[in-house]
């Protein structure tokens, strides 16, 4: 949004449409032009190099129709661009790889977060799609992994914590002043590698839910660099392209197709 005036400051600014813009969409805007009015406007935005790992990993279709597109996200990938990854990120790749340009993700899988990711193919029905993430009715399940057995869960079990995001600090926090989560948790058992596996549920949709959850229980996700101690991540590290990852992995998501006439689809990915 330009206000004042237009930038003189070497980028091309061009006009984007908006009912309330004082110039017809796509009009190359002139430096120091006075603009009356807070002014949308497009720009190409300085790209960096991305790591090649990133740009060559597969991201597998599991399940397509009219509008929506439905992929398993690689650890590691952001689900849309972001201020240092432009290219690299499943949006982006999906729509060059695809050439479908209105791909747009319907919601976000954490980058450390691996999983079931929905895309919606056409504007026409994205806020239907949209909305149900909105208004928490799109099931969601995910498997947890942890050096931990925590005793209790052999049933699905109901927990409800408060928690607090504070801008600027990496830790959500559980506090009493913060915004109530509830997810369902459960243990699945223990894998061949000697970790635990827990069903997670969540009902709520809070940054870091299932990552606070977990390490309130006294199981931290393994791999997980912000719980219960923060250690930021080098991502230039190439090792990062196989381990650690984190624990954590969307297997499963049901939510109304338009295309099926809004019947309800499940899709699951171990």
């Amino acid at each position: 949004m330009l206000r004042g005036h237009v930038p003189a400051d070497g980028v091309e600014y061009w006009a984007a449409g908006a009912g309330d813009s004082p110039f017809p969409p796509g009009t190359l805007l002139e430096p120091l032009t006075a603009l009356d009015v807070p002014t949308p406007a497009w720009f190409h935005p300085q790209v960096h190099e991305e790591p090649d790992y990133l740009l060559n990993l597969d991201i597998p279709v599991l399940y397509e129709s009219r509008d929506v597109l439905v992929v398993d996200k690689p650890h590691g990938l952001p689900s849309t661009p972001n201020g240092s990854l432009m290219r690299a990120n499943a949006q982006t790749m999906l729509r060059v790889h695809r050439s479908e340009m209105d791909l747009v993700a319907a919601h976000r899988l954490d980058r450390l977060t691996g999983g079931v990711l929905l895309l919606s193919r056409r504007p026409d029905t994205r806020g239907f799609l949209q909305t149900q993430f909105l208004r928490r009715t799109v099931a969601k399940t995910y498997v947890g992994r942890s050096a931990v057995r925590v005793a209790g869960f052999e049933q699905e079990t109901v927990v409800e914590l408060p928690m607090l995001k504070i801008k600027d600090v990496p830790q959500v926090r559980v506090d009493p002043a913060g915004k109530l989560t509830r997810t369902r948790v459960r243990l699945l058992g223990r894998t061949e590698a000697g970790e635990w596996e827990y069903l997670l549920r969540p009902e709520t949709g809070h940054t870091h839910q299932l990552r606070v959850l977990m390490n309130h229980l006294g199981a931290p996700l393994v791999g997980d660099s912000t719980y219960p101690m923060y250690r930021p991540t080098d991502f230039s590290n190439e090792a990062l392209r196989t381990e650690p990852r984190l624990g954590l992995r969307a297997v499963s998501l049901t939510f109304r197709d338009p295309a099926v006439g809004g019947r309800a689809v499940e899709i699951t990915q171990k």
